[in-house]
């Protein structure tokens, strides 16, 4: 393997960091190369042993701690993964939440460990999944493939699929909601259909009835923040468990009864088809 850049190694293998404060704290002397303050455009060899400089060890910022969590792979390779999220825990660290998330699982899945930050590869999930929402993900392992899928997604060449279960019955069988959302003006973690908004597309068909209840299967022509929930809550029928959205309370905690069930694209590398599903 060639020599690479210092800084490209150190985003690719070092995890827990942020990648925007991985530049100024090579600068700042936070990785040391063979025992030495190493330089962002140093060229590295793959014999090199790299290290975090305890002394410098601030300029990092706080690092991400991998977390030796259950977590279910259902398709890899040298590229990317796609693993199946349980409900109620986030994907991203976000606030107060630095430990429990997917991304803690993933750090410990690529290699990295507590003492010992270094990973083989840094997990970047494509998208987003509501914290309290469960099921398919696509992770990718490197910049340049990160960075394909989401030109894919922009391009809606990724197909996802959703079940939700939502209050109430739905009279027709099938539709589609063409309503634009922004933030909500009385709350600025909820979204809201409002004039002036992002245009927003969401398909829906209804796959069984229960007493108070409708399961539907959703697509998505685009992909906003809460994009599903606030849709259908602006219909007045928001998902089963989504208090956020105006669900009576019950006793899911943090889960709400939608589930990302299918993804279909082609690899961004090979251009292969791959079709994931799995059970709402």
């Amino acid at each position: 393997m060639d020599a690479s850049r210092l800084v490209d190694v150190v985003k690719q293998r070092l995890a827990g960091a942020a990648i925007d404060q991985i530049g100024p704290a090579i600068a700042a002397g936070a990785i040391l190369v063979n025992g030495r303050p190493g330089a962002i455009n140093q060229l590295v060899a793959p014999d090199d042993v790299l290290a975090v400089n305890a002394a410098n060890r601030g300029a990092l910022g706080d690092l991400l701690v991998p977390e030796p969590r259950a977590l279910r792979v259902l398709v890899e390779d040298d590229d990317l993964l796609v693993v199946d999220k349980p409900a109620g825990v986030h994907v991203h660290p976000l606030g107060p939440h630095r430990t429990g998330t997917l991304l803690n699982a993933l750090l410990w899945y690529a290699g990295a460990r507590p003492d010992q930050p270094w990973a083989a590869w840094r997990p970047r999930p494509a998208h987003r999944l509501d914290r309290g929402a469960r099921g398919l993900l696509v992770i990718a392992k490197r910049a340049e493939i990160h960075d394909a899928l989401r030109a894919m997604l922009e391009a809606h060449a990724i197909d996802r699929g959703y079940r939700a279960t939502v209050h109430g019955h739905l009279a027709a069988e099938a539709g589609t909601i063409d309503a634009p959302l922004g933030r909500d003006p009385t709350n600025d973690y909820r979204r809201a259909v409002i004039a002036g908004g992002q245009r927003a597309i969401t398909h829906f068909r209804v796959v069984a009835r229960a007493p108070g209840t409708t399961e539907l299967a959703l697509t998505l022509a685009t992909g906003r923040t809460h994009q599903i929930r606030a849709h259908l809550a602006s219909l007045g029928h928001p998902i089963v468990g989504d208090t956020l959205y105006g669900a009576p309370p019950g006793a899911a905690g943090h889960e709400i009864a939608l589930c990302a069930v299918s993804l279909r694209f082609a690899h961004p590398r090979t251009r292969a088809a791959i079709t994931v599903e799995r059970q709402p």
